[in-house]
Formats: C-alpha cells, structure tokens, sequence
C-alpha cells in the first residue's frame, strides 16, 4: 500500500488548504445574525470533490493546524488557540468530517469502481455523480450544523434550540445556494480535470 504522496497529490493539498484559508476571508456581516456569510464551506466541499478521503481529511487538518498554530487563516483574519475553541470553533473543527463525507461518497475505491463501471454511460454515469455529491455535501452540512451549534451552545450556555436560532436558520437560504454551486460546478470541474489527466483519483490494486 503507497504510504507516501505524490508530488501532485502535496501541491493539490496545499492549493486547496490555500483556497480554504482565502474563501473564509470572504464573509459578509449580517445583520441579524453575529455570525458573517462566508464562502469558506465552497473550499471544504470542493476539497471533497477533488481529493481522496485521506487527502481531503489531511488538507482541512493543515488548515486547522495553521490557524491553531496563530496564521490569520479563519474567518476575519483571525487566527490562534482561542480562535479555534471560541464560540464558533465548533464549526471549524467538523472540517476534516465534513471533507471526508464528500471524498469518501465520490471518491472512495468503491465509489470509484462503481463510477468507472458505468463509465461508458456519460449521463446516467453525470446523474448518479451529481445525486451522490448533492446527498453528500448535504449530510455534511447537517454534521457543520449539528456540531457547530453543540459546541456553540456548550461554550455559551444557551440552549442548543437557541443556537441553531441564532447560527443556522438564517444562513439556511444561503447554504442552498452554497450547494448548488458546488454540485453545479465544482463537480464538472472534476470531471474535466480527470479528462485531462490533472486530477487523479484512481487506486492501485488492493494486493500491490
């Protein structure tokens, strides 16, 4: 079993442990909420969609290790220890979770054997990826909402009915939107890369 990563499998890591740090700096105040809208879940989906599960868990780790470590890589430039277990570190910390969901529904050895047996199938081969990927990213938002508003609600005292109140109905509209994105144009985005042989998701045989 390779134990190393390739040249290519370090350099997506890190672009997508860059993008995940850039797409968090964009976040919009609202003013109903103390939480901003950010863009910073497009990056841990997409880190999902292009990587193997390991690889998607390793870059949302590396993102969370700079933060931790004092780089101003979450949200607002902020960065350190108490960035990431203040009140809303609950919802950086279900990163590696909610990429490995993704990774693994679309990019896991059996997913991709499955994929590649319906390869000769380009539509039905599209819709089965598009379903996966639309399911996937939704059982992950649930995981983000659920631990972000445990955590939230533990550190604050308020009651976790309160939290989801404050932290997550109101963004329900645009994480809609957040998902529509990802399925609609993340996702061919892979397919292309892997018609062009950028992105490889294949594996080697289980007794090499």
């Amino acid at each position: 079993m390779k134990k190393t990563l390739t040249a290519r499998e370090l350099v997506l890591i890190g672009v997508l442990t860059a993008t995940t740090a850039v797409l968090a700096q964009i976040a919009i105040p609202l003013p109903f909420s103390t939480m901003p809208f950010s863009l910073g879940m497009i990056a841990v989906y997409t880190t999902g969609i292009l990587l193997k599960p390991k690889h998607a868990v390793l870059t949302q780790l590396c993102y969370l290790l700079l933060g931790a470590a004092g780089v101003p890589v979450f949200g607002n430039f902020r960065g350190g220890i108490p960035a990431l277990f203040g009140s809303t570190g609950g919802y950086l910390m279900v990163y590696p979770i909610m990429a490995f969901i993704v990774a693994y529904a679309l990019n896991g050895r059996t997913s991709r054997q499955a994929e590649k047996q319906v390869a000769g199938e380009r539509v039905k081969g599209k819709i089965r990826l598009i379903i996966k990927a639309a399911i996937s990213i939704c059982i992950a938002h649930t995981i983000l909402y659920l631990g972000g508003s445990a955590w939230l609600s533990a550190i604050t005292g308020m009651t976790f009915e309160k939290a989801m109140a404050m932290a997550v109905y109101p963004f329900i509209p645009f994480d809609i939107v957040k998902i529509i994105i990802c399925v609609a144009a993340i996702v061919p985005m892979r397919n292309r890369l892997m018609s062009m042989h950028l992105l490889q998701l294949d594996y080697a045989p289980a007794n090499s």
